[in-house]
């Protein structure tokens, strides 16, 4: 290769680093400003209400946070930081700190609003849609979904299944959001970024307000009658649904009482747990086979677990995954495609993890 050929090549090298660069903070501006929007709409639409609740989540991540940080860049720093993990650590917070912090930040923020929305939804769109989601998983399964469960899992192996849903869930949805906020793939990291904002928005608030639902553990109570009490009685007659049967009379209570708490918010169509766990799937799924298989055989444990628990009708999980793979289609499609294409083509380097 002569000499002016390799100063092209370094040229056009240079070019794709600074145009990436410029695109990256583009849209990471962007997303900031659609996050804070959202934010701003929730402040508005009920100030009170987001202001005691950002009051209770700043306890929590106050508490939970640290942990989550030790624990994450422990392991990071025993797979890529040998042989002094601590000088490793020290340099991912210097390096990734505060990008991180903006992320930990919009977050906060944004999960504020988005527990607003869900307590909100009621009031603005009384549930309506749970008699035709119902009906429609009848149809489209030929028994309710939630039988079929029960009969081919039972207690003890239930315990997994409940583990799953309402443990598991939440370690790999803040493992997650918390790895991605310290990594430094920009292209990657945005993407994921924005997918996760526009699943939250989507699924969360929008179409959960259009087809606002409370799910076949809240039916009954709602709408009068005795359609589900067979889940009812299987969630009584199973030790390990514990967790469950304590989660529903927190959000009955919550919302009988009117008080905005943590977590709060009764909204069934689409599952959230199955989005995100559908999102996280697709994630992983980057990092080769097995992560994918992992990814993916999670998600499908926790669309089963949203059904076998009451909390969700089969349909919930599977609009959350239609919606979450349009989502993702459409974030690698369309989000830093020129920037994205031009440093693959090249395979211009971007470390992973920080480099020592």
């Amino acid at each position: 290769m002569s000499a002016h050929t390799g100063q092209r090549g370094r040229d056009r090298r240079s070019l794709a680093v600074f145009d990436l660069d410029i695109a990256v903070t583009r849209s990471d501006w962007l997303l900031a400003a659609l996050c804070l929007t959202c934010i701003a709409a929730a402040i508005c639409l009920r100030p009170e209400r987001y202001l005691r609740l950002s009051i209770q989540y700043f306890g929590t991540f106050l508490s939970v946070l640290p942990v989550l940080l030790v624990v994450g860049l422990g392991l990071a720093a025993l797979m890529y930081g040998r042989p002094t993990p601590t000088r490793f650590m020290v340099r991912v917070l210097r390096e990734r700190g505060p990008a991180a912090a903006r992320v930990v930040l919009l977050f906060f923020l944004g999960i504020t609003a988005f527990t607003t929305f869900r307590i909100t939804i009621p009031e603005i769109v009384p549930y309506y849609a749970d008699p035709k989601l119902a009906e429609l998983d009848l149809w489209l399964h030929g028994i309710d979904p939630w039988v079929w469960t029960h009969r081919i899992v039972s207690e003890p192996a239930s315990m997994l299944v409940f583990k799953a849903y309402m443990s598991w869930w939440f370690m790999q949805w803040f493992g997650v959001m918390l790895f991605v906020a310290f990594w430094n793939n920009p292209v990657r990291r945005i993407r994921y970024l924005w997918a996760f904002a526009l699943t939250m928005i989507f699924c969360g608030a929008v179409l959960a307000t259009m087809l606002s639902s409370t799910g076949p553990i809240f039916y009954d109570r709602f709408y009068g009658g005795d359609r589900f009490a067979g889940v009812l009685d299987a969630l009584l007659a199973d030790p390990h649904a514990l967790p469950v049967r304590f989660a529903a009379n927190y959000l009955l209570d919550a919302h009988d009482s009117g008080r905005s708490r943590l977590g709060t918010g009764i909204t069934a169509m689409p599952s959230m747990h199955v989005a995100i766990a559908t999102l996280n799937a697709f994630f992983l799924t980057g990092f080769g086979r097995r992560s994918a298989f992992a990814g993916w055989s999670f998600a499908a444990l926790i669309l089963f677990g949203s059904v076998y628990t009451g909390w969700h009708y089969a349909v919930d999980g599977y609009l959350s995954i239609l919606v979450v793979s349009a989502i993702w289609y459409l974030t690698g499609r369309f989000l830093l495609p020129q920037a994205s294409q031009d440093t693959v083509g090249m395979d211009l380097p971007l470390p992973e993890p920080v480099s020592q």
